[in-house]
């Protein structure tokens, strides 16, 4: 084989090499706060099921601090590095993305009511994380009997303050606490705290320390993300990871291959599953209910 063809061979191999690297997209992805492990959850499994679809896909992850600031600065990386389109995590990060990047298709996840509060346009579409709080205060008061009811929650995260609304309207004797900044202190006189979806409450360190401070005064904890149950929560209830992440997957894999994000309706989060911490429950002293545990995942 003479030189020429060996160059030709060569030549041809790199220009091989270049167009594979090209056909691979770059999405982009904004999670509220690093270490939340229901959106860790999720992000592993919509990369899963990219990978099962054939699609060629690298995701790019950004965990900035759980505010509109830190979201557009992140927005703002991922347009610099020509993100084909942004998945984002919440509500308060996805209109963020949207101002940032009004022509980049912007695809949502585990948003509690994301057209409640503002996430519409012809270039984002996703898939709702809804659950029913009320059954979820519920199920909270046949475990633990509460009188009085902590709201822990971020005046920064849209999704964070209407859950702590919606919770606190449901009547009885109920206390918000904002955790904006990162420090956490439960209210006085509470026989129980709710965890709202926001970062700033639902990060790994975070969780650790309110169940800290939950067993040390007895109170009882129930939580509106998965993975939290896992960590020392006495209760979980959120849509199903597994729904949100193959979803999402098919909603991103459709705008990369050119379809626009009108194109794919907003799915709704309606698969709910709920987690009960029987070590926790018994630690504090409280018996859960049989129906209760015949409904749930339970950690013994």
């Amino acid at each position: 084989m003479n030189k020429t063809i060996l160059l030709l061979i060569a030549g041809l191999g790199l220009l091989a090499s270049s167009v594979a690297a090209r056909a691979e997209d770059m999405v982009g992805a904004i999670m509220p706060s690093a270490n939340v492990p229901y959106y860790v959850a999720i992000q592993k499994g919509l990369e899963e099921e990219l990978t099962k679809a054939g699609a060629s896909v690298k995701m790019t992850v950004q965990k900035p601090a759980p505010n509109e600031m830190a979201w557009k600065n992140a927005t703002r990386k991922l347009v610099t590095l020509e993100a084909k389109a942004i998945v984002v995590y919440g509500s308060g990060a996805a209109l963020a993305a949207m101002g940032e990047a009004p022509d980049l298709p912007v695809v949502f996840c585990g948003a509690f009511d994301p057209a409640g509060a503002g996430v519409t346009g012809k270039n984002v579409t996703g898939v709702e994380a809804k659950v029913p709080l009320q059954a979820l205060v519920g199920q909270l008061k046949k475990i633990s009997n509460f009188t009085k009811l902590g709201i822990l929650f971020s005046s920064e995260e849209v999704d964070s303050v209407k859950q702590a609304d919606a919770v606190a309207a449901l009547g009885g004797d109920s206390v918000k606490t904002d955790v904006k900044g990162g420090t956490i202190t439960l209210p006085d006189g509470v026989q129980a705290v709710f965890l709202t979806c926001a970062g700033a409450v639902q990060n790994e360190e975070a969780i650790k320390s309110i169940v800290e401070k939950a067993r040390a005064g007895k109170i009882a904890t129930a939580s509106v993300l998965g993975g939290s149950a896992e960590l020392g929560v006495m209760i979980s209830l959120a849509a199903s990871v597994e729904q949100q992440a193959q979803e999402t997957a098919k909603i991103v894999a459709g705008v990369i291959k050119g379809g626009g994000a009108a194109s794919f309706p907003v799915v709704s989060g309606s698969k709910a599953e709920l987690t009960i911490n029987l070590v926790e429950a018994k630690a504090l002293g409280l018996t859960v209910p049989f129906e209760l545990l015949g409904t749930a995942k339970v950690i013994k």
